[in-house]
């Protein structure tokens, strides 16, 4: 596994390299934002009316722990104006030094400074410790998200004051929708009977801090449960009557099923990486209603 994730960021930084190098003898083109994932994207497009062309660096439907962008979309990152990232992504990490020596004149913006961020446990091996990573799910919260508006407003108008008219008339439609997402879901996580639920790969540790919700992720350090801790969670599961499963679009369903072949839970897709990120979030209050009330 570990010799795999090298050889990943190996073969990123050395095309990330190839792509750069040749980018930095040419012009770069106008009116080009990059972002690290799709529901940025739906951001970008709402402030600017759809006015630039957006570089999403991870598509829906890819894992953003293993994805490794294309020769393509490391093109257009470097001639982007502007790149607005979340900071602590598989890629993101194995490329941005190279990124800033390469493409000083681009404004980056790490959407993850001056969040509260959340950091898995440290684990001791002997006589050292290894730190617990960051989780990088900061779009899966809408409170997280009502901080996040005017960096990325105050972001596009640096970069396009051409836009500035464009971008403050969208503005107020855009934070009235994310403020009434972040009420309803208040509103709703106060009034839930249940507050457990399953979820294989962890993306709602945000949204359950920030709403009073308990995660119980299947997946573990990034891999696969082993039998005994999948036992444990079936046994856990069972006695907390915990009623749900989310699983999403690009993770193995198998484990999620047999947990809820055992407890009788609900298996239910969800995808954090949709680029309508009002609708996502609409989806999610609404599967709460349903099956933690």
């Amino acid at each position: 596994m570990k010799s795999n994730k090298l050889l990943f960021f190996v073969l990123l930084i050395t095309t990330a390299g190839f792509i750069f190098n040749g980018c930095k003898r040419s012009e770069r083109p106008g009116n080009i934002a990059s972002v690290s994932i799709a529901p940025i994207h739906y951001f970008v497009d709402r402030l600017t009316g759809e006015a630039i062309d957006v570089n999403v660096m991870v598509p829906q439907g890819a894992s953003h722990g293993t994805y490794s962008p294309s020769a393509a979309q490391m093109q257009k990152l470097s001639d982007s104006e502007i790149y607005f990232r979340i900071g602590y992504l598989g890629y993101e990490q194995a490329f941005i030094r190279r990124l800033k020596d390469l493409s000083p004149d681009m404004k980056e913006v790490n959407l993850s400074d001056g969040v509260d961020l959340i950091r898995g446990e440290a684990v001791v091996h002997g006589d050292h410790v290894h730190e617990g990573g960051i989780d990088p799910h900061i779009w899966m919260s809408p409170r997280v998200m009502l901080g996040l508006l005017p960096v990325i407003k105050n972001g596009l108008l640096e970069v396009y004051p051409d836009l500035e008219e464009t971008i403050h008339a969208n503005y107020p439609a855009l934070l009235e929708d994310v403020e009434r997402i972040h009420r309803d879901m208040e509103a709703l996580t106060q009034t839930l009977g249940n507050r457990r639920f399953m979820i294989f790969h962890p993306s709602l540790t945000y949204l359950a801090r920030d709403y009073n919700l308990q995660q119980v992720p299947i997946e573990f350090e990034g891999k696969e449960p082993a039998p005994a801790r999948l036992s444990r969670l079936i046994s856990d599961a069972k006695a907390e009557s915990i009623p749900v499963i989310f699983i999403q679009e690009e993770y193995d369903v198998r484990n999620a099923n047999l947990v809820a072949d055992e407890t009788g839970a609900e298996v239910v897709t969800i995808n954090p990486l949709e680029y309508n990120w009002v609708n996502s979030m609409e989806e999610l209050i609404n599967i709460f209603e349903v099956y933690l009330q």
